[in-house]
């Protein structure tokens, strides 16, 4: 029984670090933000190391700025047809079967995207899905509750409902997160300990992340970026990548 215990955690931590391996693939560059496949193809050509499927805005009245929603999967299988990039499906938090529409369209990775139209206050269980799921957070907090819930890509969460995601809001939680990981260096082994229990994860987390210095998963700045200057801040700043806003394109 216990043989077949540690076999059963050894496999799990092997998928783990295979998600990680493969969300690897976008660091280093950008994830644009796509419509259809012409768009896919236009990002393609420039560079994009992969691209986001996501849907426009409805525009009415009683949607607000920041409402998500899932793009029609003959879009997804549009841009999945057109490059060869590896394509990212947007679900909306908590969607259990949003992701499973996406796994059965075959893209790449799932990106569980918050907004005012969440499916549910619970993450899409991921730990055993096979494919890498990206995670947006405000904090440290945040991030370990994501990365110990499966995330296998951190990328920054925009929470205001403004018109607009503002790039000034985005650098503020990069910052906040490498000024937090910063400070785990003069933390006590009890202030470790309360660091992993307030983010609900395993205090072998805080301590690698301690030593590192930096998150074990790629970490991606996401809100408000659109041209190339606001791509070299974020990368500056440390950030592993960025996702470029489908405003890009307009």
């Amino acid at each position: 029984m216990a043989d077949a215990a540690k076999a059963a955690q050894a496999a799990k931590e092997k998928l783990a670090r295979t998600k990680v391996y493969m969300a690897n693939m976008f660091k280093g560059g950008v994830i644009v933000a796509v419509e259809n496949g012409e768009q896919a193809k236009i990002a393609e050509k420039l560079g994009a190391r992969g691209v986001e499927v996501v849907a426009p805005v409805p525009k009415a009245p009683a949607l607000e700025f920041n409402t998500t929603v899932t793009a029609d999967p003959s879009i997804v299988r549009e841009v999945l047809g057109a490059v060869v990039l590896p394509v990212v499906g947007r679900i909306r938090y908590g969607h259990v079967i949003e992701a499973q529409v996406m796994k059965a369209c075959g893209v790449n990775a799932i990106d569980e995207h918050e907004g005012t139209t969440n499916a549910s206050d619970e993450v899409v269980p991921k730990a055993d899905d096979t494919l890498p799921y990206f995670a947006g957070v405000a904090d440290l907090k945040d991030a370990l509750c994501a990365i110990s819930a499966g995330a296998s890509l951190i990328r920054t969460q925009f929470k205001e409902k403004e018109e607009n995601p503002k790039v000034e809001v985005t650098v503020g939680i990069l910052n906040k997160i490498y000024g937090e990981i910063a400070a785990l260096k003069t933390k006590t082994e009890a202030e470790l300990k309360t660091i992993a229990k307030d983010g609900r994860c395993g205090v072998a987390l805080v301590e690698q992340i301690k030593r590192l210095q930096r998150l074990p998963v790629p970490l991606f700045a996401d809100g408000g970026i659109v041209l190339p200057t606001d791509v070299a801040m974020v990368m500056d700043l440390k950030a592993d990548g960025a996702i470029v806003s489908q405003v890009v394109f307009q």
